[in-house]
């Protein structure tokens, strides 16, 4: 019988990359959670042969009866004012009950999707909740003696076709991102493309590595995960090279009005820190567990090219 994966958030981007290449290996079973059972996207997943479960993220026993009969749990928390999350609870509150709950049900792996932390000290900040809930949780699911990898991700270079950050005029595109000075080093994620494989790839080492998980080497462990190291000006650059058009490239001050100041000190922090200074990427547990990563080249031809020609 084919392992379980519970996805929590599973139509959502990081879901969908995950409940995919789970279910295109044909070794695992899918189990999408998700507060709509009936929107375009879980039932997309469904007529894939995915398992849709409608779960209230917010509530023990919702959550592991979601969870139970499964062997791995994908877990995402979700800031309270981000424009798609109607609930209330806030990010490090998520993450314990989800790791709770995973506990509860008997989950053999957590696979939890986290972020660096920050701290208050940084630049005066006051801490960035963003990050720091989510490296907070990474101490309790430890703490709770759950086997679990901390997969810390970057920037999601998918924004740029999903939030949309570009636009095409009549003379030339028009590009932008927030507040990362444009030659600023950081690290990019394709999420579509490489975030599910890595995963899948950190799960089937524990899968068949044929000793207790908490023996693991890379059980409670933090494992940055990024696609490329690269700056926005790049992104822009090779924009306008793959279609010829003038590419202006402009930086916005904040993300204030758009979403929330907890996004924008998180900018803040990616462009006087970087963002993973010392990390090979891609990162080489990865690669060594055989993921091939795509490259911004590649990036740029499969998502933004066809989407402009669209335009």
């Amino acid at each position: 019988m084919k392992p379980i994966i519970a996805v929590v958030t599973g139509t959502g981007a990081q879901g969908r990359s995950v409940s995919r290449a789970f279910h295109n290996s044909g070794i695992w079973r899918v189990r999408v959670l998700t507060r709509n059972p009936d929107g375009d996207v879980a039932q997309e997943m469904k007529k894939e042969g995915m398992e849709i479960v409608q779960a209230n993220f917010e509530d023990r026993v919702s959550l592991v009866n979601a969870f139970t009969g499964s062997w791995a749990v994908y877990s995402v928390t979700i800031p309270p004012w981000h424009q798609s999350y109607t609930n209330k609870m806030e990010e490090y509150d998520q993450g314990v009950l989800q790791a709770n709950a995973a506990k509860e049900a008997n989950i053999q792996l957590l696979l939890f999707s986290t972020l660096p932390y920050v701290g208050a000290d940084f630049m005066g900040l006051g801490g960035v909740e963003l990050y720091d809930a989510k490296a907070r949780t990474n101490d309790y699911i430890t703490s709770i003696s759950l086997p679990a990898v901390y997969l810390s991700t970057s920037v999601f270079v998918d924004i740029i076709h999903s939030w949309p950050t570009l636009m095409k005029t009549s003379s030339k595109i028009e590009f932008w991102d927030y507040v990362v000075e444009k030659e600023k080093q950081v690290v990019f994620l394709w999420v579509e493309r490489d975030l599910g494989k890595s995963v899948l790839s950190i799960a089937e080492s524990f899968r068949l590595s044929g000793k207790p998980l908490l023996e693991h080497p890379y059980n409670h462990t933090i494992q940055p995960l990024g696609s490329w190291r690269g700056t926005w000006g790049e992104i822009a650059r090779e924009i306008e090279k793959q279609t010829g058009i003038e590419t202006e490239h402009t930086v916005i001050a904040d993300a204030d009005e758009r979403w929330n100041y907890e996004l924008t000190k998180a900018f803040i922090y990616q462009n006087n820190h970087g963002l993973y200074p010392t990390v090979e990427f891609p990162p080489r547990t990865f690669i060594d567990l055989g993921v091939k990563f795509g490259t911004l080249e590649e990036f740029i031809r499969a998502k933004v090219v066809p989407m402009l020609r669209q335009s």
